[in-house]
């Protein structure tokens, strides 16, 4: 993870135990999953009003063969990514997600709310429906940010190639 904040870091029983621990003292988890190629202001407001829906905020990074956005795609490598965004002193923990789907994260943090974007509120995907089911089947619910401050990475690299 870079010369970042190595603490927020967590594996997989890491996660299960960050879970655990927030629901025994009465906590409430969110978790925010994507790739986060380029690290943006829409992403910024998006951990904050995820924050605010719980005591304790999770980011799952995917991993770099799981972010297929293109050539050259991601821009970072997983340890600057997730480095990166446990810079943010509104993120609790960052976990680097070795598949290309949140669904084990999911399963061992137990998130009380799975937080995507409001472009997936606008078209949601049969992979977020199968997240969203896994995430109810354990206790959560699924909620979408509505950022006044939205950017997409691959449209804010396409703009400067073009």
């Amino acid at each position: 993870m870079g010369a970042y904040r190595r603490d927020k870091a967590v594996d997989l029983a890491g996660l299960e135990g960050v879970g655990a621990r927030a629901r025994a003292s009465g906590l409430r988890t969110a978790l925010c999953h994507g790739c986060f190629d380029l690290l943006h202001v829409g992403h910024v407001h998006h951990f904050h009003r995820a924050a605010a829906l719980a005591d304790v905020l999770v980011v799952s990074v995917s991993a770099d063969a799981a972010c297929v956005k293109g050539p050259g795609r991601p821009l970072y490598g997983i340890a600057d990514r997730t480095g990166l965004i446990a810079a943010l002193e509104v993120v609790d923990h960052v976990h680097a997600a070795e598949d290309s789907s949140p669904m084990r994260v999911i399963e061992a943090l137990r998130p009380d709310v799975y937080v995507k974007g409001p472009d997936y509120a606008r078209n949601p995907c049969v992979r977020l429906r199968a997240e969203t089911a896994l995430v109810e089947r354990l206790g959560g619910r699924t909620a979408f940010t509505d950022e006044d401050v939205t950017a997409s990475s691959t449209a804010l690299l396409r703009r400067l190639h073009a």
